[in-house]
């Protein structure tokens, strides 16, 4: 896979997913964290990627000293302007590749928040977590939320397709096409509406959870627990979707 994602981030993902994941969603979300990782005032916490800051900002309202991290200029001039009034030592932005060491150590807690891996090789997935590795003390935790094979394999063999109204009236429709023996998705997104259209199309890795704890384990990270979404609730595979959207916990050990 090629290096789309350097320039899929753009304004018009931006105006997407900012009208889906509106305020009170980053607060309940940023809520859900707080509880399912039992952060505290002060704790220190690498948000990676960040995206927008849509949750890098209100962890730091909740208490939580941010450092958020992207590659995308784009999301991160965003996130600078929506930062409001909080102190430098409470939330920061750095542009940075996750599949280079990060400067910074030390931290409590690493999130990797809305699928946000798969973009290129299995190699490229494992050097982005032992970014976070390296980043974590030691006895730090790396919290992992996204979407899975066993979730997409239930949601297409239903024939289903994703598509949604936005706040501005705006359709948005997603046409998936999936390679069962290389496990890539082609995501092909298309929309209309008064603010015009467009579409994009990407390349995803789809993983089985148990792949993700694989390359968590590669990664020097030992696998602690799974949850269905950011809740406290086990995850479990049963069900028409598979178990839903998922959270793997891991901890750095040394």
């Amino acid at each position: 896979m090629n290096d789309w994602w350097e320039i899929f981030f753009d304004q018009d993902y931006l105006r997407i997913w900012r009208q889906v994941f509106t305020d009170e969603v980053n607060a309940k979300q940023a809520a859900e964290l707080w509880s399912l990782l039992d952060l505290y005032p002060g704790c220190r916490v690498l948000d990676a990627p960040c995206g927008w800051g849509r949750l890098s900002r209100r962890l730091a309202i909740l208490g939580a000293s941010v450092l958020g991290v992207d590659q995308s200029q784009t999301l991160l001039s965003e996130a600078g302007a929506q930062r409001g009034e909080l102190p430098v030592e409470r939330l920061r932005y750095l542009r940075h590749d996750l599949r280079k060491t990060l400067p910074q150590t030390g931290f409590d807690v690493a999130c990797n928040i809305f699928t946000s891996f798969g973009y290129g090789t299995q190699e490229e997935d494992v050097a982005m977590f032992r970014t976070l590795h390296g980043a974590l003390r030691p006895g730090g935790r790396l919290l992992v939320e996204t979407n899975h094979r066993d979730m997409f394999c239930a949601f297409i063999s239903r024939g289903a397709k994703a598509s949604m109204r936005l706040p501005d009236g705006t359709l948005f429709f997603d046409d998936p096409d999936f390679d069962a023996i290389s496990g890539v998705v082609s995501l092909n997104w298309y929309w209309s509406g008064p603010n015009g259209s467009g579409e994009k199309h990407a390349k995803w890795r789809c993983y089985t959870p148990t792949q993700i704890v694989g390359l968590l384990e590669s990664a020097g990270l030992r696998f602690v627990g799974a949850y269905k979404g950011l809740s406290k609730t086990p995850y479990n595979g049963n069900g028409p979707e598979a178990g839903g959207r998922l959270a793997l916990v891991a901890v750095r050990e040394n």
